[in-house]
């Protein structure tokens, strides 16, 4: 064989001798079952360990961590003692046995440089402290302290109406946030942690002092302060105004569903509050009372004509509103009289509601809020208006009658009154033209006068019942195909026939 020949056999054999040695080292280095030199977890070193003593050494020092109790002090609320388990620590191993998993696994060459890469690394294995976890324990431990609430202000009107505040009462509560902040800085390090339950002799090992931490309290604001209250500006009663139901009409008829109506929704008025220039809308006051009352039968106005109905009674409501608006001085925004007169307030102080048709709305034209308050009684309803106007500054109402309407005749043929015979059937009662105005007076002097409103209210028809066939017969109802939807007044619903 030529030299050179020899030669170069001899190079491919160390050659392949070589890399022989290379992988035999890569495999061998790639498949050692330990944690790389020199790795460590915060101050506890785990270069070296076995797989098993690894995860045996992590279970001892995650249950010890666990265990590690906690001496937790209120101010004024007396100590307790707890767990980190029990005051909501939780260890998730696997977060750093992951960050090793590519040593363990895979192809030995892919192996083995993972373990050059995590040589001398700091694997992270962070506790965590669940929020909901602390407080139930918190509140479970101090109970008296979590049973303080604070107390809102409240602003108390005297049957004189004189207005006086009761503060509030704050309360010291256990700042959670701060508190799991100061937990996580105390917890010992990894290193710190025992890592076997025994000591080498087979004797337990003693129990690490409890970590001791006072615990830090917040104040707690109510909801509503006196100063909040009082920046409102309500400093007196500024409007009033009383209305009593008309009597029953004979001993027979009940009124009491109408007064469980008005007394109904004279309490969801109760206590509303107004910002300046906030407008009242009457409307969604009725709804609300539907829902939490429900409304009874009484007489409604349906097209002009009283009726039995549900409901009936709410305008009273909304008529004493409007007239204590009217002496208060405010913004009237929409207000409609009734068709018919109501027997409550005078002519041309009323205010009607037909749902989806006719509203009340008036709006806070002070420069402050505006507190409703309205109080009932079997037969009465009042409202009272609680803010800030000028002392001096008051207003007066009148209402004058322009014209009376005489009530219209009609004629109903009855065929069993002898021929030529008539007779009354329902006497009618006259209408009205009303106009109000609102003057405005400073100490006791006019100063300036408004038009409210000019009104009309419907006179109803005297109605004669002719026999013998020379009476005219009412063609008022509509006929076949038309189907107006009736109008109803002071009521929701109506008529109501069984």
């Amino acid at each position: 064989m030529p030299r050179w020949n020899l030669r170069f056999h001899w190079i491919w054999i160390g050659t392949l001798a070589l890399m022989l040695t290379i992988l035999l080292s890569v495999t061998a280095y790639g498949s050692l079952a330990r944690v790389p030199a020199g790795v460590r977890v915060a101050s506890w070193p785990i270069g070296g360990l076995s797989w098993s003593e690894l995860e045996r050494h992590l279970a001892a020092k995650t249950s010890a961590l666990l265990e590690q109790k906690v001496r937790l002090a209120v101010p004024g609320g007396g100590s307790a003692e707890r767990t980190l388990r029990q005051l909501g620590l939780e260890i998730n191993g696997q977060e750093l046995l992951a960050q090793l998993q590519p040593v363990r696994e895979g192809p030995p060459y892919r192996r083995a440089a993972a373990r050059w890469r995590l040589r001398g690394a700091a694997l992270a294995l962070t506790p965590a402290l669940s929020a909901d976890k602390l407080r139930a324990a918190l509140s479970e431990a101090f109970p008296q302290v979590y049973a303080r609430k604070p107390t809102d202000a409240k602003r108390l009107i005297d049957a004189n109406d004189a207005i006086r505040y009761e503060p509030e009462a704050r309360v010291e509560r256990v700042d959670e946030a701060q508190l799991l902040s100061r937990l996580q800085t105390a917890l010992p390090d990894w290193g710190a942690v025992a890592a076997a339950p025994e000591s080498a002799g087979g004797s337990r090992r003693q129990e690490p002092a409890a970590i001791r931490l006072d615990v830090p309290m917040r104040t707690q604001e109510p909801a509503i302060t006196e100063q909040a209250l009082r920046a409102q500006g309500i400093i007196r009663k500024i409007g009033e105004f009383t209305t009593v139901s008309p009597p029953p009409p004979s001993a027979a008829v009940s009124i009491e569903g109408r007064m469980h109506n008005v007394r109904s929704t004279a309490a969801s008025l109760q206590d509303v509050l107004l910002k300046p220039g906030e407008v009242f809308d009457y409307a969604p006051f009725i709804e609300r009372t539907e829902k939490r009352f429900g409304f009874k039968e009484a007489p409604v106005i349906v097209n002009g004509k009283l009726v039995p109905g549900i409901g009936g009674g709410i305008c009273q409501v909304s008529s004493t509103l409007y007239n204590a608006v009217l002496r208060a001085g405010l913004a009237v925004v929409e207000r409609r009289n009734h068709s018919l007169p109501v027997s409550y307030v005078p002519l041309g102080q009323d205010a009607t509601f037909a749902t989806g048709h006719i509203n009340f709305k008036f709006r806070n034209s002070t420069n402050h809020y505006l507190l409703i308050r309205t109080s009932s009684d079997e037969r009465s309803v009042t409202v009272k208006l609680f803010g800030q106007t000028p002392l001096d500054i008051t207003y007066e109402i009148e209402s004058k009658t322009l014209e009376t309407l005489a009530p219209p005749v009609k004629y109903v043929l009855n065929p069993t009154l002898p021929s030529g015979k008539q007779e009354i059937v329902m006497q009618g009662k006259p209408g009205y033209v009303v106009e109000t105005f609102r003057y405005k007076k400073q100490n006791g002097v006019v100063i300036s006068q408004e038009k409210v409103s000019r009104d009309t209210y419907h006179a109803q028809p005297t109605v004669v019942a002719s026999g013998g066939g020379s009476g005219i017969l009412d063609r008022t109802a509509p006929t076949p195909g038309e189907s107006p939807a009736p109008l109803i007044e002071d009521g929701v619903r109506g008529p109501t026939f069984r």
